[in-house]
């Protein structure tokens, strides 16, 4: 019995040993990017607290229009991001407020400032770019906080003369712009 026991003891410590000699240890987007040949942002991305950042890349028979796509790839990304965003900030206003009466001036608001993306992102760039060996390129756009904040501002400004003037939707439009200027200044 103590050899069976002495024995099963064995082969535990070394189906541990071994577990734990083969485990890998995770892969992260910086390692990838590495093994990879890759600038880290292609995988990862880039994040800091000034803007939006956008990956898109592009692989077709020339440069220049793979470098085409590369960019209306990240200004996709860029138009998700702007979007989801607004929707946010849309739905973080009435939550917060409890705007039973506004609620179909912030809808309007809302949805004409998600028809004017477009608008919106005329003010990203790019700001970095990478061929790779194989020929696809990677670029990274950019769309800067206070860009979007006071296009989304313009849209309000603008706004005002397609809706009707009811104090609602005057201190609705004074609402959304407050919620944006805070939004995108402490929530990123």
């Amino acid at each position: 019995m103590k050899k069976i026991l002495t024995s099963l003891v064995a082969v535990l410590a070394l189906i541990m040993v071994t577990s734990c000699s083969s485990s890998k240890q995770p892969t992260t987007a910086a390692s990838q990017a590495e093994e990879l040949n890759l600038p880290t942002w292609v995988l990862e991305g880039k994040r800091d607290n000034t803007g939006i950042y956008a990956v898109g890349s592009g692989k077709l028979s020339n440069l220049t229009n793979s470098l085409k796509m590369a960019k209306a790839q990240a200004r996709v990304e860029l138009a998700t991001t702007v979007k989801a965003n607004v929707q946010a900030v849309t739905q973080t206003l009435v939550d917060d407020q409890g705007a039973q009466g506004d609620r179909q001036d912030l809808e309007a608001l809302t949805e004409n400032a998600l028809i004017r993306v477009d608008t919106v992102l005329q003010g990203s760039e790019q700001v970095d770019q990478y061929i790779a060996k194989d020929g696809a390129v990677y670029v990274l756009m950019y769309l800067p906080y206070s860009t979007l904040v006071t296009e989304l501002n313009k849209n309000l400004e603008e706004s005002k003369t397609t809706f009707s003037r009811t104090s609602s939707a005057t201190y609705t439009e004074e609402k959304m712009a407050e919620a944006y200027e805070k939004y995108f200044s402490q929530n990123k």
